[in-house]
């Protein structure tokens, strides 16, 4: 991976911050997170997902493409690795509205631990801040404010972690995550069900998310929704608007299939 092309792909000014700090982080995760979507598109046109780095560089950074959870957070990962931070990837298991759960170890995560405080480093996950998220017991917990809300990472007993947004007055889980450090293959077949699965919700609908200045915006196959604190706009997506609506709002050019018809 070329270092140098990435950052300079992210906006990154590498003289800001010249050893790792939590300021840092923040910083690298910020420039990652306004730059790179998530988007499931090569899942949604039949394109089989690799996880290594060189290939996700590749798709990132020389076809300015973004990916899901296994594809930015390994990239993500790998710089901040080479940034000089100390970054475990974990396991997690995403809670679905009404009380589900997906498929255990759907999700994968990162934890980065900086001056012996661990954090929630999350740059693959549709619905968190754009900082990383102090990892906390309830007792003193460390609430991130966001445009879009404020997070916190709680844990009970240091073995799993909840990553949560405060709901109409009440601290909803988005996901668990276990704290054991774990590599890419574990995940092996996740990813392959994630991207082939009919029951796999990144195969049934288009996905495309990202923050902006103004809050988020998140595109399916039907419609484009701009969060904008407690507003939603919605707007129809269709077979001429679709490409204008990428490249506006996640600087991508590319072909969505199902769209094309």
């Amino acid at each position: 991976m070329n270092i140098k092309k990435l950052e300079k792909h992210l906006n990154i000014d590498t003289s800001i911050y010249p050893k790792p700090s939590v300021h840092a982080l923040n910083y690298y995760m910020q420039r990652f997170m306004f730059t790179v979507p998530f988007e499931n598109i090569d899942v949604q046109n039949g394109v089989a997902i690799s996880v290594s780095i060189d290939d996700i560089f590749n798709k990132v950074v020389n076809h300015h493409r973004g990916g899901f959870c296994y594809e930015l957070n390994s990239l993500f990962k790998a710089y901040l690795e080479a940034k000089g931070f100390t970054v475990d990837m974990v396991s997690a298991t995403i809670h679905i509205p009404g009380g589900g759960r997906s498929l255990k170890g759907s999700h994968v995560s990162l934890i980065v631990t900086v001056d012996e405080q661990r954090y929630v480093t999350d740059v693959g996950f549709g619905d968190l801040p754009i900082q990383a998220l102090p990892i906390s017991i309830e007792e003193n917990e460390q609430i991130i404010d966001d445009i879009n809300g404020q997070y916190r990472a709680i844990t009970t007993d240091n073995q799993i972690i909840y990553s949560q947004k405060l709901i109409k007055g009440s601290w909803v889980t988005q996901y668990e995550a276990d704290l054991i450090a774990k590599s890419i293959e574990t995940f092996n077949y996740n990813i392959d069900y994630n991207q082939y699965h009919p029951d796999s919700i990144f195969v049934q609908k288009l996905l495309i998310t990202q923050p902006q200045d103004f809050g988020r915006a998140t595109m399916s196959h039907e419609q484009l929704t701009l969060t904008k604190g407690q507003q939603k706009e919605k707007y129809p997506v269709t077979s001429s608007n679709y490409k204008q609506l990428l490249q506006k709002y996640f600087n991508l050019d590319v072909t969505i299939n199902k769209l094309e018809k």
